[in-house]
């Protein structure tokens, strides 16, 4: 039961677990086998030459047809414009597509700031967030520190205690 065109392995490998039995699949093999060999007998009228060519043109017209509408799309979207108006409307989907739709818009939070530096004159006056964790038993506390002609700077911490009763002056 071998025959040129499919063996029996071939045969049950196209048609995998359609037959419920080894005899059935043998009967559909060999029904097979007779089909192809009526179709191989069958005989078949030769083109002539102008039919051969008609079939050609015809099939080349649709084939350049079909690459012509696909060269009219790729031309149309490789324009500048098009091209960058598609990159963003992709950019924008990828964007949606990766946040996942969870976009928030936070306002910003005003950060006390950790040092304020003030100049007048000769003197720097040094206040903020860093001073009061310095000091945190003085109640707003600043540090002034004035620099006299060619001495050496002089450092003084200002600030109150007792809620604003008695208040301190420190030279450091």
């Amino acid at each position: 039961m071998t025959n040129r065109y499919f063996s029996l392995e071939e045969f049950k490998a196209l048609f995998p677990d359609r037959f419920e039995s080894r005899e059935e699949m043998l009967r559909e093999y060999v029904s097979f086998l007779s089909v192809l060999d009526q179709l191989e007998e069958t005989p078949v009228p030769d083109l002539s030459a102008r039919e051969k060519a008609e079939i050609f043109r015809g099939s080349w017209r649709q084939q350049s047809y079909e690459w012509s509408r696909l060269w009219a799309w790729l031309a149309f979207i490789r324009r500048p414009a098009v091209a960058f108006a598609l990159g963003l409307v992709l950019g924008c989907v990828l964007m949606a597509a990766a946040l996942g739709h969870r976009i928030e818009l936070v306002q910003p939070v005003a950060a006390d700031q950790p040092l304020t530096i003030e100049h007048a004159g000769h003197t720097q006056t040094y206040t903020g967030k860093v001073i009061d964790d310095l000091y945190p038993q003085i109640e707003n506390p600043k540090i002034v520190l004035e620099r006299m002609d060619r001495s050496a700077p002089k450092r003084v911490l200002y600030g109150t205690i007792n809620n604003g009763d008695i208040y301190v002056v420190w030279n450091l």
